[in-house]
């Protein structure tokens, strides 16, 4: 089920958004992100693939964790792929804590703007 979709043009180069993108964990804006781990990194046919895990902690109320029966260190898994040559990302993300209540798959699609090659 699709819950919520958006949109957003950035005014930067394909390029840019690319490497901000791959240097977004972890940053102070986010505390909640404390690690990334590279689980595997490869070229293949041009297209550079990353899968990288995700360690969070949000700081869950104690009797949520009672709850739930889980401490507070939670873990994602994230896959990327950089066409270069055809300036195309996408980024697939899932929860792998707690996914036995709910599963959050996000996907991300990084294309340069159809008319401005310069966003």
């Amino acid at each position: 089920m699709k819950i919520w979709t958006s949109e957003h043009i950035f005014e930067h180069p394909w390029g840019t958004v690319v490497k901000a993108a791959l240097r977004k964990y972890p940053n102070p804006h986010n505390p909640s992100v404390i690690g990334t781990d590279v689980v595997e990194r490869k070229i293949e046919n041009g297209v550079l693939k990353s899968h990288r895990l995700l360690t969070t902690e949000w700081g869950l109320s104690p009797w949520v964790t009672r709850l739930i029966g889980a401490d507070r260190t939670c873990f994602a898994s994230e896959h990327s792929e950089i066409d270069v040559a055809n300036s195309h990302m996408t980024l697939r993300s899932r929860n792998l804590t707690f996914c036995n209540f709910l599963t959050v798959d996000e996907k991300l699609v990084y294309l340069p703007h159809p008319t401005d090659p310069s966003k």
